[in-house]
């Protein structure tokens, strides 16, 4: 850094005490305020015990506070050599009711109390502030060494457009009323802005911080701007508040970037940023969009116990994991619901590895979330192809493949969240159990066309519909609570489930009953036993060796739990567990009545290979278990 600063100092010339009384007695109007002029000099403050050490500060000072008016303070290019004490050139005033400096206005006591608003207790001293009534224009300047303007309070704007700060920069405690910018400056050592508030734009757009960057418990009232920034070393946010957006996008973070703790009432911008080292984002309360676009990071995003507000988002479409040890971290189910991707195409791979980040932490619903995302966007894209096909094209393999990959993955979407919500998954089955055992349990008990006819007790009857109607009443309610789309859901499970077994039902009525054993049941139970066992392999039907035939024995009508067989049966035939082995007879067996029976199956043998499926991505391990 002092090969430029020695190059400058070749077309500037020294500030002298002669100089500077002549500036500050013959101030520039600039933009309406007078201005006192300090551009373009060599500022020698290197020994702060010097005769135009103390004058430099004395004169300045004066100039300031004796104007009737707010006076600027520029020293655009210039070279301030030594340490500089910035807020020593403010008015220094207590703040607090009644101990205000005379010096100002109305108007600035005003504005200055709105910024202190706390009442001073008679106990308590009132704080002491460094009050700044014109702006300040730091432009170009080099500060070779450090410049402290901690405690003070900027009424106007800061201007420090590629600045060079080659010392420690102590902006602690500060607060800025009007825009600040820091663009394209450098900061050679730590640089400190804690503890202080920006009421207005902040803009610190390709800035260079080589060290320590400093914000933390930092508060943003308006927007603020680290567009290409460069951080070498730490750079801490911690327990700031962002009420506007945050642009930190094309920034580079060669060191660690910590913002735990923070507010973001607003979306903080990260889009194609480089984040070298860990990216701390615990407890943070998120309030908006966090957007990652195309960012690249080497090790962890560390969401953990952070708060999301239901509007909250994390948008890490293009994210790239450019190493081993690139990790997201976050609060188990509940960070993949609030990562977001807006397509498919072109991430592929984001959603690949979003997936195998959380199935190694053993995040498994984080994981199906992210998976029931990435086949949404799937079908969407599915469906835009086929709305844009050609009508010469229709009927085409082409087409025909597109047709069957919509279907299964419509179904495989609505009923269960592509394999990723087992609730939602037993409820459809509890529905399909339910109306199947009630038209079983129709069919077999209520014979009204024969001579002598079979109808059930009412007792029995309103048991049998009661149960029916409860049961189901509790699964739709769970329908809405368990899934985002439970009208096309119930749309779908009614397309299997209500054309086919009604109508059945119906021709079975109509045709009436006439062949042998009406006053029978159509089911049978083998008696040799009473316990609840696993039947994934059972048919529905009797077996044809007379051994075990002679086991099989229709079902008691004359016992008040005679519903519960229906049930039973239905149960079998569906999740393939029961209590009771029971089935169909073969002898005088309605054709239509074993159509229906062999239809549940089936649709048992689909839903308990979903069951499974969806067991084995949701509990980890139970993969294994299920191939033994």
């Amino acid at each position: 850094m002092s090969l430029p600063v020695k190059a400058q100092t070749e077309t500037r010339s020294y500030l002298t005490s002669e100089i500077l009384r002549s500036q500050t007695q013959n101030l520039i109007p600039t933009e309406g305020r007078d201005t006192l002029d300090l551009s373009n000099f060599i500022i020698d403050l290197n020994n702060a015990d010097s005769e135009f050490s103390q004058y430099f500060y004395q004169e300045i000072n004066n100039a300031l506070s004796h104007s009737s008016q707010p006076v600027n303070l520029k020293f655009s290019n210039s070279v301030v050599q030594g340490d500089l004490k910035l807020n020593r050139l403010g008015i220094t005033s207590y703040v607090g009711e009644g101990a205000l400096s005379t010096l100002f206005t109305p108007a600035e006591r005003e504005k200055i109390i709105q910024f202190y608003p706390l009442k001073v207790e008679a106990k308590s001293p009132a704080p002491l502030v460094h009050i700044f009534r014109g702006s300040l224009y730091l432009d170009g300047t080099v500060f070779t060494s450090s410049v402290d303007g901690a405690n003070s309070l900027c009424l106007q704007s800061l201007g420090a457009n590629g600045a060079q700060f080659q010392g420690i920069t102590n902006f602690s405690r500060v607060i800025f009323a009007k825009d600040v910018d820091f663009s394209d400056a450098i900061f050679t050592q730590n640089a400190s802005f804690s503890h202080s508030h920006f009421f207005s734009n902040v803009k610190f757009a390709a800035a260079e911080l080589h060290n320590l960057a400093d914000f933390t418990q930092t508060q943003f009232e308006a927007s603020s701007s680290f567009e290409g920034a460069v951080f070498n070393e730490l750079a801490d946010f911690s327990r700031s508040a962002f009420i506007a957006t945050i642009d930190l996008s094309n920034a580079i973070f060669r060191d660690r970037l910590t913002l735990a703790k923070s507010k973001f009432l607003n979306p903080l911008l990260l889009v194609n940023s480089s984040l070298d080292k860990t990216v701390t984002l615990r407890d943070i309360y998120l309030n908006s969009l966090i957007n990652l676009q195309d960012a690249h990071f080497f090790n962890r995003l560390d969401f953990s116990n952070a708060f999301f507000t239901p509007q909250a988002r994390i948008n890490v479409s293009g994210l790239a994991f450019d190493a081993a040890e690139a990790q997201i971290i976050g609060q188990p189910g509940i960070i993949g619901q609030y990562l977001s991707l807006n397509r498919l195409q072109g991430n592929e791979t984001v959603f690949r590895n979003l997936i195998r980040n959380f199935r190694q932490l053993e995040q498994i619903t984080d994981a199906n979330n992210l998976e029931y995302e990435q086949k949404q966007l799937a079908l969407k894209q599915i469906s835009d192809r086929l709305t844009k096909t050609s009508w010469r094209k229709i009927f085409t393999w082409s087409w025909l493949f597109l047709v069957w990959q919509w279907s299964y993955l419509s179904l495989l979407l609505l009923f269960g969240n592509y394999g990723t919500n087992i609730n939602l998954i037993f409820t459809l089955g509890i529905i399909t159990l339910t109306l199947f055992s009630l038209l079983y349990w129709s069919f077999d008990r209520y014979r009204p066309k024969i001579a002598q006819p079979i109808i059930p007790p009412k007792s029995e009857v309103l048991v049998m519909v009661l149960s029916y109607l409860g049961i189901n009443f509790l699964a739709v309610i769970n329908v809405f609570l368990v899934t985002d789309r439970p009208w096309l859901t119930l749309t779908a499970i009614s397309v299997f489930l209500l054309p086919i077994p009604l109508s059945l039902t119906c021709l079975i009525y109509y045709q009436g009953r006439y062949h042998k054993l009406l006053d029978t049941s159509y089911f049978v139970e083998n008696g040799q036993y009473r316990e609840f066992r696993l039947l994934i392999g059972r048919l529905p039907i009797m077996p044809r060796f007379p051994f075990f035939r002679d086991r099989f024995m229709p079902l008691l009508w004359d016992r008040r739990w005679n519903w519960l067989n229906y049930y039973d049966f239905s149960l079998n035939n569906i999740f393939k567990l029961g209590f009771n082995d029971i089935r169909l007879r073969d002898r005088h067996l309605p054709g239509l009545i074993s159509t229906l029976v062999w239809y549940q199956w089936c649709l048992g043998v689909l839903y308990i290979v979903l069951l499974l499926w969806t067991l084995s991505r949701t509990i980890p391990g139970l993969n294994l278990l299920i191939y033994f």
